[in-house]
């Protein structure tokens, strides 16, 4: 092999990959022990998993238990004729008549759901509360639980009334309480708490070692019991929900836990990671020896590949870019470069000067091929009614009608003037509107009787600009397809201003009573698919469609689907686009008539 073939050899990029790898792999595999990192993972992940779906069980259930609470409290709201009572001034004999009936009540509930710590019924007219309460909590409990509630809801009772709609955490006395507050009269609320530790019956089914344990916390991570223990070792509650992690001081915990559906609120369970690994931490120093060593390498084969890979990359990514701002600029050569980046380079900036040349022409041919396709699309949006409106014209002459025909008249008037001014791209929407209204009340005259419409346009959006007859077409499609004489026919249209995240848009929404869509054309609509037809005509929904992706280039939104009521209704989303002011249009308005 002569001596410039094996100086090209050592340029190419192959060795220079090979002499790479190599460099880094021979001592990252007589060093590095993949395998305990990988272990450790596999078992938490496993145990988290296992040990999830035991806690997420067991939270099912205490929200089941929670939403049966409140089913009770609901329907004691509901069907208890003696709450209604509180409410109301009576007589002491009474008052206190009508509090021993209820305190009854709520001793034989308490009995009957045996979860909870107390019922109660709490009074904003003598600020008094009617308990019933477990063998569970102590009197110093009950005192202090009292106490809190009745500051609670008479606050609430004087400012406004407690809108939480699931149960609450409250902290008394350094212990954490669990409550549900539902108002039923206007000075009347009933409730009930339990203890947050009376629900944390031992999780038999969990094996959590020695020094593991199961608890109440909250969203944001506080935990309600065992508090000394969380803060002195370290450990994070605030972890994602249905996800696990890893905490602690000196020892590590891996913590699992579930949310309350009925409350802000989780179970979760601290499981140490040293009866998770066991055996896996006798290879802990080994691995630490392990790291350290492809640390210390790991600079010296990235300052190879950096030379040889990076630089290089970096580039060809730069002056790709600059393409894509729109500086066409090539790459510069580098002497350093490996045979085959300066391949790559020499071709790249050959095929730059190609597109160079190309994109102008490109552009100028597409251009040309948009515009002719829109003044295509533009030239079959022609009136289909003309031969019905002269014989309208006929029928209300032969009939001595001279007002409607005054009427029709003016409308077709109206109508032909706009239709023949419409070969702008852009109209006003209160002259579109106009146009359309015209159109309507033309075959309102020549279906008298099963005709209808409604429009309802605010007027700070009149002066929008919106494509000519856009909004005529679907109105047009609705009445030929939908309309029959077989019952009335209504047609509504409305429009407002709607937000995105990027800019407002105006929404326009056409309904009608009819038939509604086809399947299959909803389906075509959906995909974007042609309507054409067998004569070889394409129909008007999809040259609506084609021209607003023209006009507006892909920005305008346009939905098709059907009432669950009955008939059709289409959604059309525009680009905020304001008509210029020009000379004013003397077109006269037909009246509508809803």
């Amino acid at each position: 092999m002569s001596g410039s073939r094996r100086r090209g050899l050592r340029h190419t990029i192959r060795f220079k990959l090979a002499a790479g790898v190599a460099a880094i792999l021979v001592p990252l595999i007589s060093l590095l022990n993949f395998n305990q990192y990988y272990a450790a993972q596999v078992v938490r992940t496993q145990v988290a998993e296992s040990n999830q779906s035991y806690i997420s069980l067991y939270m099912n259930q205490i929200d089941g238990v929670l939403e049966e609470i409140d089913s009770f409290l609901i329907g004691m709201i509901v069907s208890d004729p003696n709450l209604p009572l509180l409410d109301k001034r009576q007589s002491e004999e009474q008052a206190a008549l009508l509090k021993v009936q209820l305190s009854k009540q709520l001793a034989n509930e308490i009995a009957r759901y045996g979860t909870m710590d107390e019922f109660f019924i709490y009074s904003a007219i003598d600020n008094s509360l009617i308990e019933s309460f477990s063998l569970r909590p102590s009197y110093s409990e009950r005192v202090a639980v009292g106490e809190e509630l009745v500051r609670l809801l008479s606050l609430a009772s004087v400012k406004s009334p407690p809108k939480a709609r699931n149960w609450i955490i409250r902290e008394i006395d350094g212990s954490y309480y669990i409550v549900r507050l539902l108002q039923a009269e206007r000075n009347t609320y009933v409730g009930a708490w339990v203890k947050a530790e009376s629900l944390l019956v031992p999780l038999k089914l969990i094996d959590l070692g020695e020094s593991g344990l199961s608890l109440f916390a909250t969203t944001e991570g506080k935990p309600m019991m065992h508090t000394t223990f969380i803060r002195e070792n370290e450990i994070d509650l605030s972890f994602a929900k249905g996800g696990y992690s890893l905490s602690g001081k000196p020892e590590r915990y891996l913590t699992v836990g579930a949310l309350s559906k009925q409350g802000d609120f989780r179970l979760a369970a601290l499981i140490p990671e040293q009866k998770i690994l066991k055996g896996l931490f006798n290879l802990r120093e080994w691995n630490m020896v392990v790291s350290v060593g492809s640390i210390l390498l790991l600079p010296l084969s990235l300052l190879l590949l950096r030379r040889t890979i990076l630089l290089p990359i970096r580039r060809l990514l730069v002056a790709m870019k600059r393409i894509g701002e729109g500086h066409m600029q090539g790459i510069p050569e580098s002497s350093t470069s490996t045979e085959e980046f300066r391949i790559v380079n020499d071709n790249f900036n050959y095929m730059l000067s190609q597109i160079r040349e190309l994109k102008i022409h490109v552009y100028e041919e597409r251009l040309s091929k948009q515009q002719a396709e829109l003044r295509q699309l533009q030239a079959t949006i022609n009136p289909h009614f003309y031969l019905n409106s002269l014989n309208i014209m006929h029928s209300l002459a032969a009939v001595g009608d001279y007002k409607l025909i005054q009427e029709m008249s003016r409308c077709l008037a109206d109508y032909f003037r706009y239709i023949f001014r419409s070969g702008a791209s852009f109209v006003s929407l209160g002259d579109e509107l106009t146009h359309t209204r015209n159109y309507i009340r033309i075959q309102e005259l020549r279906f008298p009787g099963q005709l209808s419409s409604e429009i309802e346009v605010p007027s700070y959006l009149l002066e929008l600009a919106v494509p000519s007859l856009v909004i005529q077409t679907f109105v047009e499609n609705a009445i030929k397809y939908a309309f029959s004489l077989e019952k009335p026919f209504r047609l509504t249209l409305s429009g407002k201003l709607e937000s995105d995240e990027s800019e407002p848009r105006l929404l326009l929404v056409m309904e009608d009573t009819g038939g509604g869509f086809p399947q299959e054309v909803l389906e075509r609509l959906a995909e974007g698919r042609s309507l054409e037809r067998k004569d070889g005509s394409r129909h008007g929904l999809w040259n609506a469609r084609r021209r607003l992706e023209l006009l507006y280039e892909g920005h305008a939104d346009l939905k098709f689907a059907n009432r669950d009521s009955g008939g059709a209704r289409v959604e059309i989303r525009l680009p905020m686009k304001p008509f210029p002011k020009g000379e004013d249009d003397n077109d006269a308005e037909c009246i509508n008539r809803r």
